[in-house]
């Protein structure tokens, strides 16, 4: 009888571990596209510092209408001219940096498209944005 006992506890636990990881799994939302609900100053403060952490960029200049009708934004670096206004290290190749809006679990989140870092967003609000 102990052996038996043995034996089924072998296999009944960890299956309930694989059952209530998979339980906790589905109950987290998956990401998805959002755009913006709330706009206005400290928004764009919020959105600017963001991207500032999530880029390298010293500044950002954002206006009102980003991330309110699409959940992508794509920023490249102010090109420096000398004063002809040729670029000061002729051309530039760097490419623009994209990140999105992302909603999950009620929060807003800001994506960095490329290196996959995120920022949660504390006074942006977002909705789901639409297929």
């Amino acid at each position: 009888m102990a052996k038996f006992m043995k034996s089924v506890y072998q296999r009944v636990i960890p299956l309930s571990v694989v059952v209530l990881s998979a339980c906790q799994m589905s109950a987290a939302q998956t990401a998805k596209p959002a755009v913006l609900v709330n706009s206005g100053a400290p928004v764009l403060q919020e959105l600017s510092q963001a991207i500032v952490a999530l880029s390298g960029f010293a500044t950002v200049t954002l206006s009102e209408s980003d991330l309110t009708q699409s959940s992508e934004l794509v920023i490249e670096r102010k090109h420096q001219r000398d004063g002809n206004g040729e670029l000061l290290q002729g051309r530039d190749l760097e490419m623009p940096q994209r990140f999105q809006l992302l909603l999950q679990d009620g929060q807003c989140w800001l994506q960095h498209v490329d290196s996959g870092k995120r920022h949660l967003l504390k006074v942006a609000r977002c909705k789901q944005a639409l297929p």
